[in-house]
């Protein structure tokens, strides 16, 4: 598809600081609500005219490219071809295929200019340390790239006669006194809750989408492709059932804050709600039925993405679109935080040495508790990092793609390896409690096994900051090999 300027016939981008259809070659400017879409087969529909919601099942023709290098799906309206995957980082020409897809409902054009994404990214920047010198604003503008990300937007009804059971646990102190006190409560909901997001792309992390925050409920408009000229857009390749469940989560925790507001507020409880206190709710079916039915309406939202490629690992750089929340993935140059490091550890050792004399058998215990604390908070840095790399919280792509996978094992998910620096580790501290049982009286001996605890540590710490690095990119994705028919 693609909109013509009816001045001269040239292509129209949407621009994005005008909020306007700009032709490329005469420069002719119109409102996207008063260009008619032409598709390839001629037909024509009518922006301008007052726009209905499409209902459920309706498609359009859209042309979707596939990355060849990892298999990730968009579609764009007016391109013929596309050479860039902001998922892979890859410049490569994307196949293209025709096919039908949901229609969306609803649309939110850019507000934030790609101007803006590098002054945002830039003040992001100066509060970060040990940046790597690729990742620097300069080398920023040309990675940055607008695309649409399809979001559920999900509206909650609360049933007629439904009920709620909670129960409020606060605890507190007063002086020496230790206070404990339950509440229960059965509460009749009613109303709607409405603006519940979540993406619609298994390709894009949840993580991702979640950082950067939700669009606000009045700036959805009737869906309409031209404003989507100029843009990629990703596939909705996930359910809206997948969320149901957060959907009504939300929605009870809500009237669960509600509840406590309203009780803070009376008499009886104004001096006794505290601030502290957790309330946790139990959602109870009546006669089969769940006490709120969840709908939920497919729109295409404002995303700017960076993406930094080192190796085979990828950062990412999204910006919202509409309100500029940022999500910023950056990792810690090497060379910068060894040399900062052994700066600061320096004065920190000559300090050390002129008020502490510390005997062999406590260093001993120094370095090996060192060891122990360092080798446990690895082992939680490399626990996280997998968690991750297999997107193990990532509800889209586990529905999606969990079943599909080698490495969508229960009984693997989610275990690391201990590796080197763990049986490093090890072994110092099981000489450590040999020579503190055993009581050495030969220092040399002593204080080998602190230097071997110490060059433990330090290893661990080394483990730590390469798992950090990890935890700030993600694997080059896959897709192709992932998904079905690809």
């Amino acid at each position: 598809m693609a909109n013509r300027c009816p001045s001269c016939g040239g292509t129209l981008r949407f621009d994005i600081q005008k909020q306007k259809l700009v032709c490329e070659y005469c420069e002719s400017e119109f409102d996207p609500s008063s260009i008619k879409e032409m598709t390839g087969a001629g037909e024509s529909e009518a922006f301008g005219n007052e726009p209905v919601e499409n209902p459920e099942g309706e498609t359009i023709d859209a042309k979707i490219f596939t990355c060849p290098n990892c298999g990730a799906e968009v579609f764009a309206t007016d391109l013929d071809a596309v050479e860039y995957c902001s998922y892979c980082g890859t410049f490569v020409t994307l196949e293209s295929r025709l096919a039908k897809m949901q229609k969306p409902s609803y649309i939110v054009p850019f507000t934030i200019t790609k101007e803006k994404c590098m002054e945002l990214y830039g003040e992001k920047l100066k509060k970060t340390h040990f940046l790597p010198k690729d990742m620097k604003v300069e080398n920023a503008e040309s990675k940055l790239h607008n695309t649409y990300i399809p979001f559920w937007v999900y509206t909650e009804k609360m049933d007629a006669g439904a009920e709620l059971h909670f129960t409020g646990l606060e605890e507190w102190s007063r002086g020496n006194t230790d206070y404990k006190q339950e509440y229960f409560f059965d509460t009749h909901p009613e109303g709607t809750v409405e603006g519940v997001f979540f993406d619609a792309s298994a390709t894009l992390d949840d993580r991702i989408s979640e950082q950067i925050g939700n669009f606000p409920m009045d700036s959805l408009q009737p869906y309409n492709s031209s404003l989507m000229t100029g843009s990629y857009a990703d596939v909705a390749d996930v359910k809206k059932e997948v969320y149901v469940d957060n959907v009504r989560q939300k929605g009870v925790e809500a009237i669960a804050e509600k509840m406590k507001q309203d009780f803070c507020e009376g008499d009886r409880f104004v001096e006794t709600f505290h601030d502290t206190t957790k309330v946790k709710s139990i959602a109870l079916k009546k006669d089969d039925n769940t006490y709120s039915s969840v709908d939920a309406k497919l729109a295409m939202l404002p995303v700017w993405f960076m993406t930094w490629k080192n190796k085979n690992r990828l950062c990412y750089s999204v910006i919202n679109g509409n309100t500029g929340k940022m999500f910023t993935e950056i990792p810690a140059d090497i060379k910068k935080y060894s040399l900062a490091s052994f700066l600061i550890a320096i004065p920190i050792f000559i300090l050390l040495e002129l008020f502490l004399t510390l005997m062999p058998k406590t260093l001993i215990y120094v370095s090996a508790a060192l060891s122990l604390i360092f080798l446990f908070l690895r082992r939680g840095a490399l626990k996280k990092l997998k968690r991750q790399d297999e997107r193990m919280d990532d509800k889209g792509f586990q529905n999606s793609f969990g079943n599909e996978t080698p490495s969508d094992n229960s009984k693997n998910k989610g275990k690391v390896k201990g590796g080197l620096p763990f049986w490093i580790s090890i072994v110092g501290l099981v000489a450590s409690a040999f020579l503190i049982y055993k009581s050495f009286p030969d220092d040399i001996i002593n204080y080998a096994c602190v230097i071997f605890n110490i060059v433990a540590t330090f290893i661990s710490i080394a483990s730590m900051v390469k798992a950090h690095n990890l935890s700030c990119s993600r694997p080059i994705p896959h897709f192709f090999d992932e998904r079905k028919g690809a």
